[in-house]
């Protein structure tokens, strides 16, 4: 049974995040995910979760600490914008080559020039041949729907995936969103059984 809230697109994910209680996250601050690993932070800190937060000093580490992770065996996640998604460049390709199904939020951004933070899709665009699942959203229920069913396909596929919204439009604006009860994400998304 749906519950009804209020929500942006960063809480939803990390509200999505929280149900599926996942192992490790990796997060480095970037606009405009940074909220993502902010509300995810405190459901740690208030004992909801108990996923093993990585706070690292870039994303090339963030994506590093969630290729690790995976490969051994463990439900990872992440979340990026912008020159962030750049940053991690060489290690996207690692994450598919490996099969890894590692799963990030991607809260769309302009790329850098000289700087630009309006919404545009170049950087999960520019990533579009580097072997990742890319779901795009157009509003807020979207995102959140998304984000639970990104899990159980890229694990099916064995593909790391991405979750993609846009930057302030969905991010930021508050709608209403139709939330499932904690339980019905825990038995759709289940338990992860790595093939290694």
């Amino acid at each position: 049974m749906a519950k009804r809230d209020r929500m942006s697109g960063n809480e939803a994910v990390a509200t999505a995040m929280r149900q599926i209680n996942p192992d490790v996250m990796g997060a480095f601050p970037i606009t405009p995910s940074t909220e993502i690993p902010q509300y995810y932070s405190r459901f740690i800190a208030d004992g909801l979760v108990d996923t093993e937060f990585v706070p690292v000093e870039s994303e090339h580490s963030a994506m590093s600490v969630c290729i690790g992770a995976s490969a051994a065996g463990a439900r990872a996640v992440t979340a990026t914008s912008s020159a962030g998604l750049a940053f991690m460049w060489e290690l996207l390709y690692v994450a598919a080559s490996a099969r890894l199904p590692i799963t990030m939020a991607v809260v769309n951004r302009a790329l850098t020039g000289p700087i630009n933070i309006n919404n545009d899709h170049s950087d999960s665009m520019g990533a579009r041949d580097a072997g990742w699942i890319q779901i795009y959203a157009e509003t807020n229920q979207e995102v959140y729907d998304n984000y639970i069913q990104a899990m159980p396909i890229s694990e099916t596929i064995r593909l790391p995936i991405m979750i993609c919204q846009d930057g302030f439009i969905t991010s930021h604006g508050v709608s209403n969103i139709e939330l499932l009860e904690d339980e019905e994400v825990k038995e759709f998304v289940g338990e992860y059984k790595p093939e290694n």
